[in-house]
């Protein structure tokens, strides 16, 4: 379940609400008027949303993936034997 917090409240527990999200991998939703106005998460999360939302990269990544299981990849010497 996500925290909704009004910003009046979110101010003066901030570092305890950072503590608690990071901690228990949750959404802390800050609201203004009774409107959400932000939603903290974790930087994992947020890299994962932005992964997903690059649908080339999601797409290489997938490529990738069938390569290692397929058994194309190169080993670090393999790759820089000439250089």
């Amino acid at each position: 379940m996500d925290y909704i917090v009004p910003i009046s409240e979110a101010r003066g527990k901030l570092p305890y609400l950072v503590k608690k999200i990071a901690q228990m991998g949750k959404h802390l939703i800050i609201t203004k008027n009774g409107k959400a106005e932000v939603v903290m998460m974790s930087p994992e999360e947020l890299e994962t949303l932005e992964i997903k939302s690059d649908q080339k990269l999601l797409a290489s990544i997938l490529r990738a993936e069938e390569d290692i299981q397929k058994g194309n990849v190169y080993s670090h010497e393999d790759v820089f034997s000439n250089v």
